[in-house]
């Protein structure tokens, strides 16, 4: 009884290692999404900050900045929210893989603990059955 649950906790243990390398690819996919968001809203940030230098007096000009500019700004917050989604994405996968590591460890220390009783279990009867075995010989 005691191997068969030890191995049922094995394949638990196993299944949840399984899952594993799927959540750690799409946390570093997100890393890399987060880190090319970060570097755009940068990016984003010094052509704010270029196109208030340019002092064109030019009526279509000043207008097509004004555009340009709010068309900048738009697109920042765009991505301000997405880099949080993401960032929030990331902080819950990261969550569920250190879930699942915990439940790996702690249901694969659980079946070390019942193989360990059930190998105590085996010896115990083993000896009492030996110890049986001596004493009707003696009789």
């Amino acid at each position: 009884m005691g191997e068969r649950k030890a191995k049922m906790l094995r394949n638990i243990a196993l299944k949840a290692h399984a899952g594993m390398p799927a959540l750690i690819k799409r946390q570093h996919a997100l890393q890399d999404e987060i880190s090319k968001l970060i570097d755009l809203i940068a990016r984003i940030t010094d052509l704010q900050a270029k196109s208030r230098q340019q002092g064109d007096l030019d009526p279509r000009q000043l207008e097509s900045d004004r555009w340009y500019e709010l068309q900048l700004v738009d697109e920042g917050h765009i991505l301000r929210n997405k880099l949080e989604f993401l960032q929030i994405e990331l902080r819950d996968l990261i969550a569920a893989i250190n879930w699942m590591s915990q439940k790996k460890r702690v249901v694969t220390n659980k079946a070390d603990e019942v193989e360990r009783q059930a190998s105590e279990d085996r010896d115990t009867q083993s000896d009492a059955t030996q110890d049986f075995i001596r004493t009707r010989r003696q009789v």
